[in-house]
């Protein structure tokens, strides 16, 4: 089995893969997922995809290299489109034994809410999802 962590490269999504290392269960490798937001595509046009996969590589590479030397096993994984749609797909496609995301909190209530990928992801998983923040 696998734990799966959707990464943005964002201090919520480091704390989300130091908490994967711990709630995962003995020998239980990790997945770390980077979503290129499909609306963020088009807004880059002037960028070439593969600019912003290579971008988004590298994100997910340093996450991969923390976690090996914390003699962790994991691998990443650039995905582009819908972020929460995607994350609840790959979870499924793999059978990961849960998801581990950071919160993001909007406005002035920014502290007491979810961001809209981390409640989507909430609502509509059919495994355990952990929300970092």
């Amino acid at each position: 089995m696998t734990v799966l962590v959707a990464y943005d490269g964002s201090d919520d999504a480091d704390k989300a893969i130091e908490r994967a290392i711990v709630a995962r269960n003995e020998g239980e490798s990790v997945i770390v997922l980077f979503v290129i937001p499909k609306a963020f595509i088009k807004a880059l046009e002037a960028m070439p995809s593969e600019e912003s996969h290579q971008r988004a590589q590298e994100f997910v590479n340093a996450a991969v290299r923390k976690l090996s030397q914390r003699g962790v096993t994991s691998i990443g994984v650039v995905r582009e489109g819908n972020v929460a749609g995607e994350i609840l797909d790959f979870a499924k496609e793999l059978d990961c034994s849960m998801i581990v995301i950071g919160s993001k909190g909007a406005g002035k209530a920014g502290r007491f809410t979810i961001g809209s990928v981390a409640d989507k992801v909430m609502r509509h998983a059919d495994r355990p999802v952990l929300v970092v923040r």
